[in-house]
């Protein structure tokens, strides 16, 4: 399987569903893999600070930085930070 840097693989305009989950670049199946949360690997392949996240999504910055450490968001907040990511809100966890 080849090799792809965190963004070459997708653009950022591609939406991420569940049957292109597969097919996320090898960096991001990587860092969830080693225990990173699916928000926090998406996000940084995004190359999105939380700070980044927060003002583009307008979810509060600690409840980011609390669902990266596996705190539950609200369906509203999973949406919006879905949106900014562009991936299906299934994919956050």
């Amino acid at each position: 399987m080849p090799t792809h840097s965190h963004n070459a693989a997708l653009s950022p305009s591609h939406t991420i569903g569940r049957v292109s989950y597969g097919y996320l670049p090898d960096g991001v199946m990587t860092d969830v893999a080693n225990g990173t949360s699916a928000l926090a690997a998406l996000r940084h392949w995004r190359s999105l600070t939380c700070w980044e996240l927060s003002e583009q999504s307008g979810v509060d910055l600690i409840i980011i930085m609390l669902a990266e450490r596996g705190s539950d968001l609200m369906p509203e907040e999973r949406a919006a930070i879905a949106a900014v990511l562009n991936v299906d809100e299934e994919l956050i966890g």
